[in-house]
C-alpha cells in the first residue's frame, strides 16, 4: 500500500454506521449536561456542544464529527455490550471538548464549528473555568460507568485516567515545540511524532480500548484494539498534515498551505529541513524565523523548498505506513469478520482519500 491516497472498498455504509453512534452520544451528552443549575457555566458547555445558542437557550448547532466517542461505542457492540459504553463515550466526547475550549483561548481563534468560541463571547476567565468545569465532569461520568459495571467500571475509569493524563503531556509538547525555532536542535522529526502521539493518536487508542475493556474484552484484545487505535489516530493527523499543504481547498475547506502561513513545524517541514543541502536549509530557517506575514512569494518558495526534498512522497509514505499497522492490528481481533470490515473500512471516512 503506497501513497496517501489509497482507495479501500468495502460494503459497509459507514457513513450511515457513525451517524447513527454520533446521535447516540449527542443525546447521552445533552442528557448528562441537562442541570438545573441557575449557574450559567453549564450553559456555556451545552453551547460549545451545540445545544444552546448564544444566549444559551435550548438549540441544536451540532458541529464536529464526534468521531472518537462514536468509535467507543462501535467497539463496546462489537463485543457485544454498546449499552455498557454509553458513560464512557460521554467522558471520551466531554474530554476532547473540554480540550477544545482550552485550545481556542491558547490559539486565539474565533471561531469554532462555524460559531463564536466560549472565550470570545464571554471572556478568557469564564472559558478557562468552563473548561475546567468540563473536565470535571469527565470523571463523573466515568463514575456512572462503575456504578453500573464495578470491575470492568474502575479497569475503564483507570486506563483512560492516564491516557488523559498522556493526552496533557502532548499538550505541553506542542506548547513547546511551537515557542521553539525551526533551527532548535529539539525541534525534531522525533520529537514531533511523540508529541502528535500523545496529543492526537492517544485519544483515538484510548476510545477504542476503552470501548473494548468496558464491554469485557479480554486484555490480549485490548492491546490489540488500542494499537488499531492509536495508528489510525497517527494516520488521520499525518493526513491532516499532507491535506493542510498540499489540499484540494475546495474538498477540505481549508486554507491553501495554511500551515506553511501559520510556520506550523509539521512533518513535511521538518523532513526538507533534515534532508536539504546547506542553501536551502538557510533559507527554511530564514523564513521560518521571521515574524512578519509570510507573502505569497515566501509561501512559493517554501513549496518548492518542500518539492525538492521530497517532502510530499515521504509523508505519503509515512501515513501509509501507520494505515498498514492498524489494518494489521484490526486483523488479529476475535471479533466478527463484518466488524473487522467496519473498523478497517474508517479509513474512508476519516481520511478524504
Amino acid at each position: 500500500m503506497r501513497g496517501a491516497y489509497v482507495t479501500l472498498v468495502f460494503n459497509t455504509d459507514m457513513s450511515t454506521i457513525l451517524e447513527a453512534y454520533r446521535l447516540r452520544t449527542l443525546v447521552a451528552v445533552e442528557k448528562f449536561l441537562s442541570f438545573q443549575s441557575p449557574y450559567k457555566i453549564y450553559g456555556m458547555m451545552r453551547y460549545f456542544m451545540g445545544f444552546a445558542d448564544e444566549d444559551l437557550q435550548p438549540a441544536h448547532i451540532y458541529g464536529g464529527k464526534h468521531f472518537r466517542s462514536a468509535l467507543c461505542l462501535l467497539i463496546a457492540d462489537l463485543y457485544g455490550d454498546g449499552a455498557a459504553a454509553l458513560p464512557v463515550a460521554v467522558s471520551v466526547e466531554l474530554f476532547h471538548n473540554f480540550t477544545l475550549i482550552h485550545d481556542d483561548i491558547v490559539d486565539k481563534d474565533t471561531l469554532r464549528r462555524g460559531r463564536p468560541t466560549v472565550w470570545k463571547i464571554w471572556g478568557i476567565p469564564h472559558a478557562l473555568n468552563t473548561g475546567d468545569g468540563q473536565l470535571l465532569l469527565v470523571y463523573r461520568a466515568l463514575a456512572e460507568a462503575i456504578a453500573q459495571h464495578p470491575d470492568r467500571g474502575l479497569r475503564t475509569h483507570q486506563f483512560l485516567t492516564e491516557r488523559y493524563l498522556e493526552i496533557i503531556e502532548g499538550q505541553y509538547l506542542d506548547f513547546t515545540l511551537t515557542d521553539l525555532l525551526l533551527e532548535d536542535r529539539e525541534v525534531t522529526s522525533e520529537a514531533y511524532f511523540t508529541m502528535i502521539r500523545k496529543k492526537t493518536a492517544v485519544l483515538v487508542g484510548a476510545a477504542a480500548q476503552a470501548g473494548g475493556m468496558i464491554a469485557g474484552a479480554t486484555e490480549e484484545e485490548c492491546v490489540h484494539l488500542y494499537a488499531y487505535g492509536l495508528a489510525l489516530g497517527l494516520a488521520v493527523q499525518l493526513n491532516d498534515d499532507y491535506m493542510s499543504i498540499w489540499g484540494d481547498v475546495v474538498r477540505t475547506g481549508k486554507d491553501a498551505q495554511g500551515d506553511i502561513r501559520e510556520r506550523k513545524k509539521t512533518l513535511p517541514v521538518l523532513y526538507a529541513r533534515d534532508t536539504l543541502g546547506a542553501s536551502g536549509k538557510k533559507r527554511l530557517h530564514e523564513l521560518y524565523a521571521s515574524g512578519t506575514v509570510m507573502t505569497e512569494s515566501e509561501v512559493s518558495e517554501v513549496m518548492a523548498l518542500l518539492a525538492a526534498s521530497g517532502a510530499k512522497e515521504y509523508v505519503e509514505a509515512s501515513l501509509a505506513t501507520y494505515v498498514e499497522e492498524a489494518l494489521r492490528a484490526s486483523e488479529m481481533l476475535s471479533c466478527s469478520s463484518a466488524g473487522k470490515m467496519q473498523l478497517q473500512e474508517l479509513f474512508s471516512e476519516c481520511l478524504p482519500w
